[in-house]
């Protein structure tokens, strides 16, 4: 007979993606969405209290999350509403209308429910005034 070869599902998608790509830069989604997920006060990505003591957050590197549980609890909360997933922010109206067109493909919360607090509402503004 006649064997038909095998080939992993993700072989094939692997081979297909390229260095435009916007998934190459995408932020890891959250492992689990019903606890520990948390978004990042500033950008809004959602991801696990793991992912961002790992990884730091993937548009707020200035926040300096890696390796550092205390700064991961200062710089993102628990309490957010919804949750966008957005692919490719560039052409995406969505992504834009949630102004998240400059931001890295993942996970996004619709609303922030907490207030951020003072010391790192300082540092949003001062990484923004530097970008003017």
């Amino acid at each position: 007979g006649i064997r038909a070869e095998h080939k992993e599902p993700h072989e094939s998608l692997t081979m297909a993606a390229t260095a435009t790509n916007p998934l190459d830069t995408a932020a890891q989604p959250p492992r689990e969405f019903m606890k520990r997920t948390r978004a990042c006060f500033r950008c809004k990505l959602v991801k696990t209290h793991e992912q961002f003591f790992e990884e730091g957050c993937d548009n707020c590197a200035f926040f300096q999350m890696i390796d550092d549980r205390d700064r991961v609890v200062e710089c993102t909360t628990p309490s957010y509403s919804g949750v966008v997933s957005v692919i490719d922010p560039k052409s995406s109206w969505t992504a834009k209308w949630l102004r998240l067109g400059k931001m890295v493909p993942g996970c996004y919360a619709l609303e922030i429910n907490d207030d951020i607090p003072e010391g790192i509402q300082a540092e949003i503004e001062e990484r923004m005034e530097g970008r003017r």
